[in-house]
């Protein structure tokens, strides 16, 4: 048995890859995801036959192949998990609301649906949303319908390609579809004609590469699912506006379920679709007659009575210019150690570990925290973001007793008892959750941001109310 050699990781490697990695395709490893890179690199290293992990950054940065290793290792480092349907409420939200609603608005006279599914991985989730679009759409053959899938790996773009998946990657698919959608090969299904027909796969870079606009033309709806956590906060910034040029007025953005557009933008509406939360691009005055829904719930929208049988006739789209470069290097805090030695005041310390938290550095985040409370333990801003930093690391019950403390100081920080209501409910505490979404649903409504709006930045109120009584409705059915 061959024994895989052993690579050692040091501090100027681990800078130096994953700044190379951020720069090449956004993803951001932070010190808790050191032995996840190791191993990696390791992975990648071993096959090229380098020495060392050092070696392995000299052969991507200097050997004439290295953009095809490039590929090779971004390919080994991002996560492939995925399935049909999954997150089912999301695809119910798509079934039950969104189609129905682009339908009604395009019937008169754009019969296209376009959806974007990036992050696609093997093509589960482009197929998963073709089986939804066919099943709602009264008059398929009527309409233009077009499903892009792209991903970073060639190799799950391949398979994607090839659509047959082995019978135990078929769970999410139900046997009406299966029948519909799929035809029996070997010890596995294929994906039938019908359905692949209307999906196509391409290698799609969401940091580096221009807009889809010239190839695909702009989307009724994108999901990116589970892809933005691995940025760092200003890269899901920029990815989030792309997504938000490429998406038609009244266009829907499908994010995972852990995520938010939390500082990121206020462009979108936030909205209620039964048990899901969708982002919504708002339709101009002349088409909805104001900015943003005020509806907290979309309710059921029938199918149009009529829809014309002929397919839109599309012209040629202009080619969207090339998006410009990132900042190839973040802002570098100062560590909070030499600021505290040198006697420099909380606030300071404050700042400094904000910009931590941006970069997901959230052990030194913590610290610097920790360290403006020595001075000033009443600072409630500071307990709030120490709490933040302890949950981004899954201390729980850290971060529980940080937003408590932040509350003590500060009775009107409705945003943190939003987050301790987040913490409580995922600790299984669904009536203590439950009190504190009311609190902050209250709060919300009755006072101004006051000294907690540098944290709210362009964030909708009204969606933050939304929120929590949703979840107040969804828990308290639980707990019953």
């Amino acid at each position: 048995m061959v024994q895989l050699k052993k690579y050692e990781l040091t501090e100027d490697d681990f800078e130096r890859f994953r700044r190379l990695i951020n720069e090449a395709s956004g993803i951001f490893f932070d010190r808790s995801k050191k032995d996840v890179l190791r191993l990696g690199l390791s992975d990648r290293a071993e096959a090229t036959g380098s020495g060392s992990l050092s070696d392995y950054y000299d052969l991507l940065t200097t050997d004439a192949e290295r953009e095809t290793e490039l590929k090779r290792l971004l390919a080994n480092l991002s996560v492939q998990e995925t399935q049909f349907f999954r997150n089912r409420p999301q695809f119910d939200a798509l079934h039950k609301y969104v189609i129905p609603e682009i339908i009604r608005r395009k019937a008169r006279e754009h019969h296209s649906v376009r959806v974007w599914s990036a992050g696609c991985s093997t093509g589960q989730e482009p197929y998963s949303v073709a089986m939804t679009v066919l099943d709602v759409l009264p008059d398929p053959e009527g309409w233009a319908i077009e499903i892009m899938g792209t991903d970073l790996n060639d190799e799950a773009l391949e398979a994607a390609r090839r659509g047959w998946y082995p019978d135990r990657r078929l769970n999410g698919v139900d046997r009406p579809n299966l029948e519909k959608f799929f035809r029996q090969e070997g010890k596995g299904y294929a994906v039938a004609e019908p359905l692949r027909r209307l999906v196509r796969f391409e290698r799609h870079n969401l940091v580096t590469d221009p807009l889809p606009i010239g190839s695909f033309g702009t989307c009724d709806v994108v999901f990116c699912r589970n892809v933005i956590i691995y940025f760092t906060h200003e890269t899901a910034k920029y990815v989030i506006e792309h997504f938000f040029d490429i998406l038609n007025p009244g266009g829907y953005l499908f994010l995972g379920h852990s995520e938010t557009l939390w500082k990121m933008s206020a462009k979108y509406s936030l909205v209620e679709m039964g048990d899901a939360f969708i982002y919504r691009k708002p339709l101009p005055r002349s088409l909805e007659g104001r900015r943003f829904i005020p509806e907290r719930r979309l309710r059921d929208i029938g199918l149009p009575p009529h829809v014309r049988s002929d397919r839109r006739q599309r012209g040629n789209e202009k080619r969207a210019p090339a998006t410009p470069q990132l900042k190839a290097k973040a802002e570098q805090p100062e560590d909070c150690k030499k600021l505290e030695s040198t006697g420099a005041p909380e606030k300071e310390m404050v700042r400094t570990g904000r910009l931590h938290l941006d970069l997901g550095e959230y052990d030194k985040a913590v610290t610097c925290f920790s360290s403006a409370l020595e001075q000033n333990r009443t600072d409630d801003e500071a307990y709030f973001l120490m709490g933040l930093g302890l949950e981004k690391q899954n201390d729980l019950e850290g971060a529980a007793e940080c937003y408590r403390k932040a509350i003590y100081c500060n009775e009107a920080f409705s945003l943190a008892r939003y987050h301790l209501g987040n913490v409580l409910e995922r600790t299984g505490r669904l009536k203590d959750a439950i009190r504190e979404y009311r609190n902050a649903a209250q709060g919300f409504r009755e006072h101004p941001p006051g000294a907690w709006e540098s944290e709210l930045e362009v964030f909708d109120i009204d969606a933050l109310v939304n929120l929590c009584e949703w979840k107040i409705e969804s828990l308290g059915s639980q707990e019953g």
